[in-house]
């Protein structure tokens, strides 16, 4: 961070935010983004200041950083800056270095055992079909999990007609996946069992762990430590399980569950929030998405995100990547794994929660870790390729829609609409965001003219009226002739409240002309589904998610955009 100083600072508040290293160039371009850049430029007469050696002490601190693993926190204050050719000056410095023996090297490993499992048992299976692990062994049955599925609880017995082992020592064989909800004093006991029985991994869905209190944290450091020395890694404590839809593995209390059946798909999900992602998976597989891996990682005593998506950078079934995240354990880690699953033509989401104070206290009380600043995970995930979007709604959005077409390869937007209105948020959002609404070329303004009622205009967004979005072939036609890669990189139709049989037949034309696009073509519906039910139900047929509001629908394509110019650059660097 650099950042303006002297007695105003707190009111200024202007600082910017850099990942490391930094090298000469990047320090210069770091200050630029300073409001006070012009203070350090030359300004109304003022002298510039000597910006090369300001860069020098940056690039030195940012070295000092990388090279001692120990320094924790560094903190120059003041610098002083002459004028050009008369130096810099570091007047005092704060430097934290952290303990000896406190840093813990992190397990690593291949996590297929733990995240495709072929043989799953269950901790915690009682009589009471409302506990949680006996609605976990309940999931797993009602959904199909493919491999073997053994039932733990200390009275023994059956359970669905299924014999019910008294402990982890009475199975046959080695579980890939222990699947643990008991009461957290005698989950120690439980990890022990688990390195005797050599599983793959444990999730722990208890709570009463590190986000508890100190107590819990000695808790969840003793069971990890544990879990460590035999080579069993662990999801959680506190995690609300995992679910492969392609597996049948549905090892989760989550209330996504309770739908008839899991869609599998190219949608993976990582989050710390178990009950957020629940509700995402949900609408996704109601608008008629398809999960590949969803993953609650909990208090991450040992797999976290990080891992997590290395792990996925491999995943044949894998398209698109969503995070849910309050804080990050480890940078480097993650920013290598983001970019290894970009350079695998896989873009990543991610809603960055713990905001403001109040919303990190939230989180520590959750997950029991320090959320830190939010800035600076921001400018984590923007160093990484990882596209953070505002809401959750538009983190849905943006899987769906990744999933189901090519991202745009530029920001290029042709947008035909049946409403005044909308075409006016259309054109504020879009410039607002930075997406380009290029004139309609001469080419396609003369094939457009003759289909267009005379007192249409023919500019971008293009607003064909109410009365041609009711002519579904009229309509098709000009969509297909704005279809132009030379001239955009993706179409959006946005309609309003079009209802049945008219929505029906207008779908109908719109998805055959999107299947001959070469450029994706986006569609958004801002109505109630109520009046045009038949029509919503052709582009689920199709596999097509709409989008909604004008804004959101903007919101939405930045995002993918972003993710497209990732993708191609982490590509580019990776050849």
């Amino acid at each position: 961070m650099a950042a303006f100083g002297g007695i105003h600072t707190e009111v200024l508040a202007d600082s910017v935010l850099g990942m490391v290293p930094v090298t000469r160039d990047s320090a210069r371009r770091l200050l630029t983004r300073l409001r006070g850049w012009p203070l350090l430029a030359g300004h109304r007469g003022s002298p510039p200041l000597d910006i090369d050696a300001l860069c020098d002490i940056l690039v030195k601190t940012s070295t000092l950083a990388i090279t001692d693993p120990e320094i924790i926190e560094l903190d120059l204050n003041p610098v002083m800056v002459g004028e050009r050719g008369s130096g810099a000056t570091v007047v005092d410095v704060r430097m934290v270095i952290s303990p000896p023996g406190s840093t813990e090297a992190r397990p690593t490993g291949d996590l297929d055992r733990l995240l495709r499992p072929g043989h799953v048992a269950v901790v915690g299976v009682s009589d009471d079909q409302a506990k949680i692990g006996s609605r976990i062994h309940e999931n797993l049955l009602r959904h199909g999990f493919h491999g073997r599925l053994d039932a733990v609880h200390p009275k023994g017995g059956t359970v669905r007609g299924r014999p019910r082992h008294r402990s982890l020592d009475d199975i046959d064989g080695s579980p890939d996946l222990v699947s643990v909800a008991v009461p957290s004093t005698t989950v120690l006991s439980i990890a022990q069992a688990a390195v005797r029985a050599r599983v793959g991994g444990i999730v722990i869905h208890s709570a009463g762990f590190a986000e508890a209190g100190s107590e819990g944290a000695q808790l969840q450091h003793d069971v990890a430590a544990i879990l460590r020395s035999g080579g069993v890694r662990l999801i959680g404590p506190n995690s609300m399980g995992i679910v492969s839809p392609a597996d049948g593995l549905a090892a989760s209390f989550a209330g996504a569950l309770e739908l008839p059946s899991l869609q599998t798909g190219g949608i993976a999900l990582f989050a710390t929030s178990g009950a957020l992602s629940s509700c995402i998976v949900s609408r996704i597989w109601e608008a008629g998405g398809g999960i590949s891996s969803w993953v609650s990682l909990g208090n991450e005593a040992d797999v976290d995100l990080a891992e997590c998506l290395d792990w996925v950078s491999s995943d044949p079934g894998t398209k698109v990547v969503g995070v849910i995240l309050e804080h990050v354990s480890d940078g480097p880690r993650f920013m290598q794994a983001a970019r290894k699953t970009l350079a695998a033509g896989k873009p990543v989401f991610a809603y960055n929660m713990g905001r403001t104070p109040r919303g990190q206290a939230a989180v520590a009380t959750h997950i029991g870790a320090l959320a830190g600043s939010f800035a600076l995970r921001e400018a984590l995930l923007t160093e990484s390729g990882v596209v953070t979007v505002p809401r959750l709604a538009v983190l849905e959005d943006a899987l769906l829609q990744s999933s189901a077409n090519p991202l745009p390869a530029g920001p290029r937007l042709a947008v035909i609409t049946g409403s005044g209105g909308a075409s006016s948020i259309v054109a504020d959002e879009a410039e607002q965001a930075g997406l380009m609404l290029p004139d309609l070329p001469r080419r396609i303004s003369e094939a457009l003219r003759p289909q267009l009622p005379a007192f249409a205009t023919l500019s971008n967004p293009l607003d064909v009226t109410a009365q041609l979005f009711n002519d579904p072939a009229a309509l098709g036609s000009v969509v297909e002739s704005c279809i132009d890669p030379a001239s955009f990189d993706a179409v959006l139709v946005q309609f309003t409240t079009n209802a049945d049989p008219s929505a029906e037949i207008t779908a109908d034309a719109i998805l055959s002309v999107r299947e001959r696009s070469p450029i994706p073509v986006f569609v958004a519906r801002f109505g109630a589904e109520a009046i045009a039910p038949r029509g919503s139900a052709r582009y689920r047929q199709a596999g097509i998610p709409l989008l909604d509001a004008p804004d959101q629908a903007i919101t939405v394509i930045n995002a993918l955009v972003r993710a497209g110019a990732a993708v191609a650059g982490a590509r580019t660097t990776a050849t």
